[in-house]
């Protein structure tokens, strides 16, 4: 609970923020539909009233906590997008920053982030998810820039983006700081080696796929099958000569 008299002392900007930091964590902790403005209130030790100076309703409240979310993510993303850095580098900074500057150092948001979207109001929801897709365009086109310089393999730059970003996001679910013996520093790592080596051991060879063979090359695999069973049928008799 926050303490009512060091609340009222702050500015009322930093009031505000302080009101979003206590909703979302109720909003982690209860869920969005099961905690009300008085909730709120009551855990920062103010009138309901009071609340209505910072925000007009709870839909507000969770709007603005998607907005201050989204600025999270793109604001050092975009910076590293632009930086002059070969794709993989880029990819795996984006990757460090994603998991320990975004998730991990606001959980509560974040929770609140991936498992509230259906609350949203229509229009605030069509923007978040038109947000979501910027930013998987952002990881989509690294992925692109590293399959046309040779570095990376060539499958969907789309899918691999939506699994990087499951992988990274899905911490929400997991991660507890007070619980976990991973710090982010090791879950940053470990995924990044995941995602860059895959985990299968070095060596093993790919399987790829079989494709339709032609008529004429279908023709010249059974030929070369007929000739393969004649000589393997003269090596037998040899081998019954010895």
């Amino acid at each position: 609970m926050v303490d009512a008299r060091v609340f009222k002392g702050l500015d009322k900007s930093i009031r505000k923020q302080k009101i979003i930091e206590v909703a979302a964590t109720l909003f982690c902790k209860k869920g969005y539909q099961s905690t009300s403005l008085d909730d709120v209130a009551k855990e920062i030790g103010i009138s309901k009233a009071g609340i209505y100076h910072y925000v007009s309703s709870k839909d507000n409240l969770l709007s603005i906590i998607y907005t201050q979310a989204f600025e999270k993510i793109f604001q050092e993303t975009y910076e590293i997008g632009r930086m002059d850095l070969p794709p993989d580098e880029k990819l795996r900074r984006i990757i460090d920053n994603h998991i320990k500057n975004i998730i991990v150092r606001d959980l509560s948001m974040f929770s609140v982030f991936f498992s509230e979207e259906s609350q949203l109001p229509e229009k605030d929801f069509q923007k978040i998810r038109q947000e979501k897709r910027r930013y998987t365009r952002i990881i989509e086109e690294i992925i692109e820039e590293g399959i046309a310089q040779g570095l990376f393999r060539e499958l969907d730059p789309q899918l691999q983006a939506y699994a990087i970003l499951g992988m990274c996001n899905w911490i929400y679910k997991w991660y507890r700081p007070e619980r976990t013996k991973y710090d982010p520093e090791v879950i940053a790592d470990n995924f990044i080696a995941l995602l860059e080596a895959g985990y299968l051991k070095r060596g093993v060879k790919e399987v790829s796929v079989p494709q339709e063979l032609s008529d004429s090359e279908v023709s010249g695999a059974g030929e070369l099958y007929g000739e393969i069973k004649h000589q393997c049928g003269v090596l037998t008799k040899l081998l019954k000569q010895v």
